[in-house]
């Protein structure tokens, strides 16, 4: 790496949805914009739809410098709502993460532009202790955060570096005290290595359990009513569509269609996660053992924007092989 409260496993938890995010959708549905999805057609027959695992750091220095805008515009200016729901169900209403008396160290995984490690660092910042350490494979995505940074007068709490999920070497074991990871997982081809470099890098015995807080896009299902069916709408035809027109890159939009398509259900994400088996290493507390391997408990699954967005809550522990 170079620099530059709660419903258990699976359930649910639907948050209110606030006023103005229930009539912007309202209003998209009702308009039914028929253009936008004429265009979304015509890209999908004519240009090749990229493979699963597009979404590296190249495909995001292309769209680096309008990434934030266009984030905004298709979330309908919410996703920072979300972001800020994230990082509080980490530290805790009251900052409860940063009571320990330790110094708090932070990871966000896939951070982009910055937003959700700036939102830790003011919490840091307001607590007078912790750091943020932010790590992205895309190093344009970094310059237009680590300018971001310095314009928050935040460059003594966040750091930014050049990194990749599945592979964090230059990270200690049990160093960290909470992990997120926002709308990056489901560009991770091979998702249970990033978990498990993650499941390392976390405290595993500490006074406060650490976390891990990842959140992520779903298509709602069938059961998520009328709002449901406009979130759908929305990712299959709109996201492409209007992405692509205020980026001028189709297939980067294209990609983030495909890849929300391709990302596992709410409980088949829960699943994949308590079902990691990772190695364990000296430093986590017991002998490294064979019959002993890292895993996640999820705590809770907290819905977002009609089902369309997730927040899982997990804690890093270790587990022992039943053997008959």
């Amino acid at each position: 790496m170079s620099k530059s409260n709660a419903k258990k496993s699976g359930k649910s938890k639907k948050d209110a949805p606030i006023a103005a995010g229930r009539s912007s959708w309202v209003y998209l549905f009702a308009a039914a914009p028929i253009p936008l999805m004429i265009v979304s057609s015509i890209l999908r027959s004519t240009i090749t739809s990229p493979p699963a695992d597009y979404g590296k750091g190249s495909m995001f220095d292309l769209i680096a410098t309008r990434y934030d805008f266009i984030n905004r515009a298709l979330a309908l200016n919410l996703d920072m709502s979300w972001r800020r729901r994230l990082v509080e169900e980490v530290v805790g209403p009251s900052g409860e993460l940063f009571q320990t008396g330790d110094k708090v160290r932070l990871l966000d995984l896939a951070t982009g532009t910055a937003d959700v490690a700036i939102l830790l660092g003011k919490a840091a910042e307001k607590h007078n202790t912790g750091e943020v350490l932010g790590v992205d494979p895309s190093q344009n995505m970094l310059n237009v955060g680590i300018a971001k940074v310095e314009e928050e007068s935040l460059s003594s709490v966040v750091s930014l570096e050049l990194g990749d999920a599945r592979k964090l070497d230059a990270l200690g074991d049990n160093t960290f005290d909470a992990a997120t990871m926002s709308f990056g997982i489901r560009n991770v081809p091979q998702k249970a290595q990033a978990l498990c470099e993650i499941n390392r890098v976390l405290k595993k015995k500490s006074r406060a359990q650490s976390k891990l807080a990842i959140m992520e896009f779903s298509e709602p299902g069938e059961d998520a009513g009328i709002m449901g069916a406009g979130a759908r709408l929305f990712i299959r035809h709109l996201v492409p569509a209007v992405g692509a027109i205020l980026s001028g890159h189709p297939r980067e939009y294209m990609h983030l269609q495909k890849s929300i398509n391709e990302f596992p259900s709410p409980k088949e994400f829960v699943a994949l996660i308590e079902g990691l088996k990772c190695p364990v290493t000296g430093s986590d507390g017991v002998e490294k053992e064979i019959d002993t391997y890292g895993s996640f408990r999820v705590e809770d699954t907290i819905d977002l924007n009609f089902g369309s967005v997730q927040i899982y809550i997990a804690t890093p522990i270790l587990r022992r092989l039943v053997t008959e």
